[in-house]
């Protein structure tokens, strides 16, 4: 009986834990898909103790039950903190499209460590398969921007992840070396393509929160982290397996959605003036932003 239970115990843990649908990746598990099991099967997901505030990064707050289609006069809920996004310039950041995919209308801001906050206009994703997304946001944060690289890591090159884990009120970092590059791999409520498969280096690895937060070298963001192994309280563990969405191959996408999208339509202004109120404080932005983004490239 114990041989048997022992062999099974995987499968009968496997079965017991469950899975946020990807239909609702910005509700409370939206720190989300970040993972689901505990033996670092590939599924949706720093957790470094030392803070680290990069003006490139922001945390994402979303509230799933109110919409930008939603009576202005009834009382917003509050909002949650569910991932993370990189700013690229001209109003743009970059995150996972299964921190956004299952309600695109939703009203939300990101914040960074300073307090700056930014309301969200627009949302935009490439396909379902695409582990990528866009967030346009209206002023309100003084941010600088990472450069995007149109080549892939290579196998055995490290990086750095950045993110706010779940459990930390501050962002960390995390190391990753990647091991293999993956045409797909299905996370159980989604299959998503052209990824890089890494390990964590040291303690600090990936958990919820880190979801869409930029995999990069210096100034050059090269994915962006997908999933992780089952990791709910944060904990750490070296050599644990990481899974990133590569940015190379998306490039075009980026460019050609930004440009298309520069200017800002009345409704994404008020999208993005509702979405900054959900903040407890909700201070009016402060930081117009200049048209920059030729220069990235």
């Amino acid at each position: 009986m114990h041989l048997l239970l022992k062999r099974f115990l995987p499968a009968i843990l496997a079965m017991l834990t469950t899975a946020t649908a990807l239909s609702s990746p910005v509700t409370a598990n939206a720190l989300p898909l970040t993972e689901t099991l505990a033996f670092d099967t590939p599924k949706l997901q720093a957790t470094s103790t030392t803070p680290v505030e990069d003006n490139r990064i922001a945390a994402l707050w979303i509230s799933n039950s109110l919409s930008a289609s939603t009576d202005e006069k009834l009382e917003p809920p509050p909002a949650r903190r569910t991932c993370t996004a990189s700013y690229l310039g001209d109003s743009f950041w970059l995150t996972a499209h299964h921190c956004v995919a299952g309600h695109p209308q939703a009203l939300g801001y990101l914040e960074q460590f300073d307090g700056e906050i930014a309301g969200i206009a627009n949302v935009y994703t490439m396909s379902d398969t695409d582990d990528v997304a866009l967030i346009k946001t209206e002023e309100g944060i003084d941010a600088d921007k990472f450069e995007i690289s149109t080549k892939p890591l290579s196998v055995g090159e490290t990086a750095t992840l950045i993110g706010y884990g779940a459990t930390n009120s501050f962002a960390s970092e995390a190391t990753t070396q990647i091991s293999k590059h993956l045409n797909s791999l299905d996370f159980g409520q989604a299959i998503y393509t052209d990824l890089f498969e890494g390990t964590s280096t040291s303690a600090s690895r990936s958990c919820s929160g880190d979801s869409g937060g930029p995999i990069f070298k210096g100034n050059v963001i090269y994915a962006v982290h997908t999933g992780g192994g089952y990791n709910p309280n944060c904990a750490q563990g070296q050599d644990r397996l990481m899974w990133h969405t590569n940015i190379s191959s998306r490039v075009s996408w980026i460019r050609e959605t930004v440009f298309a999208n520069l200017a800002f339509t009345d409704s994404e202004r008020d999208r993005a003036h509702r979405g900054r109120e959900l903040h407890p404080t909700a201070p009016m932005p402060l930081h117009p932003r200049s048209s920059s983004w030729g220069s990235s490239f």
